[in-house]
C-alpha cells in the first residue's frame, strides 16, 4: 500500500503487481525490523549504536510467546541529596558585591533592547516575506 501525501489528508493508493506465481516473493516483501531491539537501553545510553535486527517474512509474522522484559533496576531515588539544612537559593554568596549586581542589570539591560531590535526586524522580515509570497511585491 502506498499513501499521496495531500496538504491535508493523505490518499490511499492500492496496487496489485502481476505475478503468475503464488510462492513467496522477496522482492515484494524484503526483510523487515523485527520486535527484538539491537540494543538494551543502558548500550544505547552508553553511546552504542546498532542496525536493527531484521526478520523475513516468508513465513508471516509470528510473535514470540514469551517476550521477557529486561531492565536494569536502578532506583533514582538512591542518589537523594544529603538530608541537614537547606540553603535558601534566594540568598547571595557573602562575596557577591553591588558591583556585580550592577554590572549584570546592566547587561540584562542591554539584552533586552538588542532582543527588541531583533524582534523588529524579525517582524519587519516576515511583512516582506508575505508580500514576496503574495506577489504585491
Amino acid at each position: 500500500r502506498f499513501f499521496k501525501l495531500h496538504e491535508r489528508k493523505c490518499e490511499p493508493i492500492t496496487m496489485t503487481v502481476p505475478r503468475k506465481s503464488d510462492l513467496f516473493q522477496d522482492d515484494l516483501y524484503p526483510d523487515t525490523q523485527g520486535p527484538e531491539p539491537a540494543l538494551e537501553a543502558e548500550e544505547w545510553m552508553a553511546g552504542k549504536n546498532a542496525d536493527p535486527i531484521l526478520i523475513s517474512l516468508r513465513d508471516g509474522y509470528i510473535p514470540p510467546k514469551n517476550r521477557e522484559l529486561k531492565f536494569a533496576k536502578k532506583n533514582i531515588l538512591d542518589n537523594k541529596p544529603p538530608l541537614g539544612p537547606r540553603r535558601s537559593y534566594s540568598t547571595c554568596e557573602p562575596n557577591f558585591s553591588r558591583i556585580t549586581m550592577e554590572e549584570l542589570m546592566d547587561e540584562i539591560k542591554s539584552l533586552k533592547v538588542i532582543v527588541q531590535s531583533q524582534e523588529r526586524r524579525i517582524t519587519e522580515l516576515e511583512n516582506k516575506l508575505s508580500k514576496f509570497t503574495n506577489g504585491t511585491a
